[in-house]
């Protein structure tokens, strides 16, 4: 035998890591191919425990390698898990979702607010560039099925939403470009609000982003909510297991108004309770949202989220002003039966409207069918399934593989 291929065996043999409360193991028992331990690359028929042990290869040798390599590998399934499990089982919703903890939460003194459990809410206003994704998915030939798209979004200056019938399938409804001529600097179509959506049409897109955003108007029909076509009347009850819908009256209330950490209810929506400060100039200021119409200089919705340094106590923007959001929430009595409950005011609310939408407000209804430049609207959803379940079997199943492999060295 080569003189340098002996040293190395001695070296391997009297180095050997502690392996199992073994303290030594002679190589020539194992009939193992050596360990290139020191430098250059592994040669390709060195596997199995040789690449583990490998200083140069992997985080270091014996036991304690190998458990840092079946982590390391365990992370790499467990990543892949959670991605499939959330392309597979998660629901796609529009911008940043913000969970809502504390279930079980005391209701206000008004009776609103108190939620059995965790669900999440969409941190903006639903915007025109993403209605119209909506609108090019379930009408891409430009029917407009079910009313989905309002003729006031392409005819008025606070529309946002173009429909060009000589547009190619798919790409008939485009956000208009620049800006309402009557807004404020900085604001563009494309992050505004969308406006001028009736209840349906608001269930209609979270029915659409429940099927998974699919072609289609029979997309936009069952989910949520059932419509079977229905445009106008009594707004529709939640399905159960409804998984992205209109936030009911509590779930609105309870992320806008309600502070987990302090266990309390907040004046306003904006984590304070001293009256928020209408501008459109200073959009850094804390405590500030757009409203106050004429009285102000704001005289049109503006880019959601603009308020950077505003929003509820779980991280919600524009819960006041901007855009009065449509609930699915249904009054009980006399005129407002069956009508949706509606929430926050909009940019043309006065201050003395204000007391309409805090946390001693009166319910305040609108009618299924009303489209206007100040009613919009945001999603809720339940969290995506979990896939601790998932992570912790691919983990179990990793392990029970090691054991498998483990027993069957021994048996060798």
């Amino acid at each position: 035998m080569n003189a340098a291929v002996e040293n190395f065996r001695n070296d391997v043999e009297a180095t050997y890591a502690v392996d199992s409360s073994r303290d030594r193991e002679p190589m020539k028992a194992r009939a193992r191919f050596p360990e290139y331990r020191r430098r250059g690359s592994a040669p390709s028929n060195a596997g199995g425990m040789h690449c583990r042990r490998s200083k140069r290869w992997t985080w270091g040798s014996g036991r304690g390698a190998r458990t840092l390599n079946m982590r390391a590998f365990a992370g790499a399934i467990a990543f892949a898990v959670a991605s499939v499990a959330s392309s597979v089982l998660g629901v796609q919703v529009p911008g940043d979702m913000v969970t809502v903890g504390n279930p079980g939460n005391t209701a206000n003194t008004n009776g609103w607010g108190s939620v059995s459990s965790i669900f999440q809410i969409s941190k903006f206003e639903t915007t025109n560039t993403q209605y119209a994704a909506f609108l090019n998915s379930v009408d891409a030939t430009g029917t407009n099925p079910n009313s989905v798209y309002s003729a006031s979004m392409g005819t008025e200056a606070l529309g946002g939403i173009v429909f060009s019938p000589s547009g190619q399938p798919g790409a008939k409804y485009v956000v208009k470009s620049g800006a309402p001529s009557i807004g404020q600097n900085g604001v563009s179509y494309a992050s505004m609000p969308v406006l001028f959506t009736s209840w349906f049409s608001a269930a209609r897109f979270t029915n659409w982003l429940q099927n998974g955003q699919q072609s289609g108007s029979a997309s936009m029909e069952t989910g949520a909510y059932t419509l079977n076509n229905q445009t106008s009347g009594a707004i529709v009850s939640r399905n159960p297991g409804a998984t992205v819908f209109l936030p009911s009256r509590d779930e609105w209330y309870k992320a806008a108004f309600y502070d987990g950490a302090q266990a309390q209810y907040t004046l306003y929506p904006t984590d304070s309770s001293t009256q928020p400060t209408n501008t459109v100039t200073d959009l850094t200021l804390v405590n500030s949202a757009n409203f106050g119409a004429s009285a102000t200089p704001t005289v049109s919705p503006i880019d959601v989220g603009s308020y950077v340094n505003t929003m509820s106590a779980y991280g919600v923007y524009d819960m006041l002003g901007n855009a009065t959001e449509w609930s699915d929430t249904a009054g009980t009595t006399g005129a407002d039966a069956q009508r949706a409950q509606v929430f926050s005011g909009s940019w043309a609310s006065s201050l003395a409207q204000l007391s309409l939408w805090d946390a001693n407000a009166p319910a305040t209804f609108r009618n299924s069918t009303q489209s206007t430049g100040q009613i919009g609207f945001r999603v809720a959803a339940v969290p995506e399934p979990s896939t601790y379940a998932l992570l912790a079997a691919g983990v179990a199943g990793l392990g029970g593989l090691r054991w498998v492999k483990r027993r069957r060295q021994i048996a060798a």
